[in-house]
């Protein structure tokens, strides 16, 4: 299925997953599920995009950056699941060590990447977008997909927005045990024989690095058949994803209550302990929870 993203179809996603509109003026975006439909030199009014089911050995993910001032946009193949041999190596593992070492983000809203470097110190080393906060992630002791049986953390694995060491996109293979990658090439600098960037991680590393943003760099993640979904839809549905808040929230939280999966305040806010909550829960009718 294709789908079109732009300033406006932003503007609609985060108020449908009652999420505050970020202050800062580059916001990245990234939908699970779905690739662009050609390849993109830089801004633009709107992104073409176009579903594709996850084989966790293609890039079919979009990452994107979306310029609030200029309501412009940019869409970039890569992943936000990671690579199926590293999903195997990890489940062999014996003991409380299966699973331990690759991870799947979960949907929702944070705003703890910042400009860094990836593989610091390393001689693979590059610059990319660092996680520095605390994020929800899954780690499966068996093949993928994920699921929402396999088990839920919340913490900081380090997990950072990089290149994919991919340069079309097309071919199988790119680097990930659980960060975020966009398709192209890194410069290496600590590699006598390193070339420039390119590949869409080029213009993407180019974008964010021109950019005087100091802040954290807000970040969305859905999955592309949510979205899809919920632009298709004559009169939306209520949707909710980490980080919502709001009187939806309020009301799920109420819910929970009743249901004795939670004690905390019915704040409105989608933290840590609701959002832990309502996975146990699984109310589908507040929204997709992957």
């Amino acid at each position: 299925m294709k789908f079109k993203i732009d300033d406006a179809a932003l503007r609609r996603i985060f108020s449908a997953w009652n999420l505050p509109l970020p202050s800062q003026d580059l916001v990245l975006f990234a939908f699970r599920g779905c690739i662009p439909a050609r390849n993109s030199g830089g801004w633009s009014s709107f992104a073409a995009l176009q579903t594709q089911p996850l084989d966790y050995r293609h890039l079919r993910c979009t990452l994107g950056i979306w310029n609030r001032k200029t309501a412009r946009v940019f869409a970039a193949p890569g992943s936000t699941v990671p690579h199926r041999d590293n999903v195997l190596k990890a489940a062999a593992r014996k003991g409380n060590l299966g699973g331990k070492g690759t991870n799947q983000p979960e949907p929702g809203y944070y705003e703890d990447l910042k400009k860094g470097e990836h593989l610091q110190g390393k001689p693979m080393g590059h610059a990319a977008l660092r996680q520095t906060g605390y994020r929800f992630y899954r780690r499966a002791a068996h093949a993928p997909p994920y699921t929402r049986r396999d088990p839920l953390f919340f913490g900081n694995p380090y997990d950072n927005l990089h290149c994919a060491w991919n340069l079309g996109g097309k071919e199988p293979g790119f680097r990930s045990s659980g960060c975020l990658v966009v398709a192209g090439m890194p410069h290496c600098p600590r590699l006598p024989d390193s070339d420039a960037n390119l590949g869409a991680w080029k213009t993407f590393h180019d974008l964010i690095y021109a950019a005087p943003q100091k802040k954290s760099f807000p970040f969305l993640l859905l999955s592309a058949v949510a979205v899809t979904k919920f632009l298709g839809e004559k009169k939306p549905a209520l949707r909710l994803c980490y980080g919502s808040q709001g009187p939806w929230v309020e009301k799920l939280q109420r819910e929970l209550k009743r249901k004795k999966l939670y004690r905390g305040p019915a704040d409105g806010k989608l933290g840590t302990a609701t959002y832990r909550a309502w996975n146990r829960a699984g109310l589908s009718g507040y929204g997709e929870l992957m």
